[in-house]
């Protein structure tokens, strides 16, 4: 078990987060808004090669072709030597939540901070391969290009498809986590695999106090609220669904963000005015385990098999 110390809320694992982007896509799916500048697009229309990603900084604004930008996101998401099946699996992950954007506000061009997915340019690439740049960018964009074109639906609808680091054992339920009945294709699948993970287990130790004052700011009490106090909610893979006082509640997932907690699957301890969290698997724990399907490729799984396991009920078609 990895084992943390630290007098804050900081941990090692803040880089895993950026999944956690991904929940938020699923759960405001309906607020999501796009940037066109040409309206009534037919959404039967649209295709890999006309979607572009509209970014802009202080140095201007970047249109990026969708291929280009699933490279950079396959860079961001996975690790470099990532199974070459697992890649595509994660090519088609990413290209969907791009073309269930793109059918929602019928358009071709989308902002690229509507996506919730970061991506890298090609500067940034260089600069995080250096030498092994040609190697790895030929990898991904293989990925990218034998799967172009593909995407997944559920009885023929896009859908946003989830993704995080490592499971606590098992993914979780759709309807669990965004309690809604909108989401039947997220369901629990077991990932025995992730248990086997280097940061499966991981513990951090906080002063009583500390978690006290996160509770007050979390609730948005007048004063602190004693943690013995607060009720667990959880769902039957023991990640945390709500954390209740009074008659007040908070999901399990702000409680995590809160504290920087590896997942909301987690125990906590007492011992000498301190404060043991334990917990189990990296991420929110809905949709795809990166790390499972990394493990069932290397064992020979093709990624179509891959997508039709953590997704079932989903077809994958080619647009």
């Amino acid at each position: 078990m990895k084992r943390l110390r630290t007098g804050g809320n900081k941990t090692a694992i803040g880089r895993y987060f950026l999944s956690a982007a991904v929940l938020l896509c699923v759960g405001l799916t309906v607020f999501f808004t796009c940037f066109r500048e040409k309206d009534g697009e037919n959404p039967r229309e649209l295709s890999d090669s006309r979607c572009t990603i509209v970014r802009e900084s202080l140095a201007g604004r970047e249109e990026i072709p969708l291929e280009e930008y699933l490279i950079g996101a396959l860079a961001v998401s996975v690790p470099d030597d990532y199974a070459p099946e697992a890649c595509k699996a994660q090519a088609v992950v990413l290209r969907s939540n791009v073309w269930r954007l793109m059918q929602e506000c019928g358009s071709s061009r989308i902002r690229y901070e509507e996506l919730h997915q970061e991506s890298l340019m090609m500067r940034e690439l260089y600069q995080k391969w250096g030498e092994d740049f040609a190697e790895n960018y030929e990898k991904f964009k293989k990925a990218v290009s034998d799967t172009k074109g593909q995407s997944v639906v559920y009885e023929g609808i896009a859908v946003a498809l989830p993704f995080f680091p490592v499971s606590a054992g098992a993914t979780r339920n759709g309807a669990d986590v965004l309690q809604t009945g909108n989401c039947p294709y997220l369901r629990p699948v077991p990932c025995e695999e992730d248990r086997y993970a280097a940061e499966y287990e991981q513990e951090i130790c906080i002063r009583e106090k500390e978690m006290n004052r996160a509770l007050q700011e979390l609730f948005g009490a007048e004063s602190e609220v004693y943690w013995k106090d607060v009720t667990f909610a959880r769902d039957d893979g023991g990640y945390v669904t709500e954390v209740i006082w009074n008659d007040a509640r908070v999901s399990g997932e702000a409680f995590r963000e809160a504290l920087s907690l590896a997942s909301a699957c987690f125990t906590i301890t007492e011992q000498e005015g301190r404060l043991y969290i334990v917990t189990k698997g990296v991420g929110h724990g809905l949709g795809m385990s990166l790390y499972c399907a990394g493990k069932m490729a290397e064992n020979g799984t093709d990624y179509r098999e891959i997508i039709r396991y953590f997704f079932p009920d989903c077809e994958i078609i080619k647009n």
